[in-house]
């Protein structure tokens, strides 16, 4: 399980993207309603997401053998790559399947990068 591979900063840093998401969405339900929240947290999850990829990721090559250089290059585009791809794939579930409020959305995605930030700074 993804989650249980995940270290100690990662966690921290999942529990900060969570309170950024959950404060988010609160503003966004204050003032706009429900669907505006939910719409919100949507985003957030998958700042988390791409975050969960790219922790699993870097989980697997410290359990794996030690990579040479161009291995270690060829891995770094592939996850990059991968967490595009999610992400673009997540945006377009949000906003063509489920058809949720496009601002709230992306403040939502933006507040859980943010945490990416933040963690940095700390």
């Amino acid at each position: 399980m993804i989650v249980a591979n995940v270290g100690r900063g990662a966690r921290k840093l999942a529990l900060l993207q969570l309170l950024m998401i959950a404060a988010t969405s609160l503003i966004f339900f204050l003032i706009e309603g429900p669907f505006q929240a939910a719409s919100a947290c949507f985003g957030g999850l998958i700042a988390m997401a791409s975050m969960l990829l790219l922790e699993w990721r870097r989980g697997c090559s410290e359990r794996g053998r030690a990579l040479s250089g161009e291995e270690s290059i060829r891995l770094l585009y592939r996850t990059a790559l991968e967490r595009f791809v999610l992400v673009a794939l997540l945006f377009v579930v949000a906003l063509g399947g489920l058809q949720l409020a496009p601002v709230a959305l992306i403040m939502g995605f933006v507040a859980g990068q943010l945490a990416l930030l933040f963690a940095g700074m700390m």
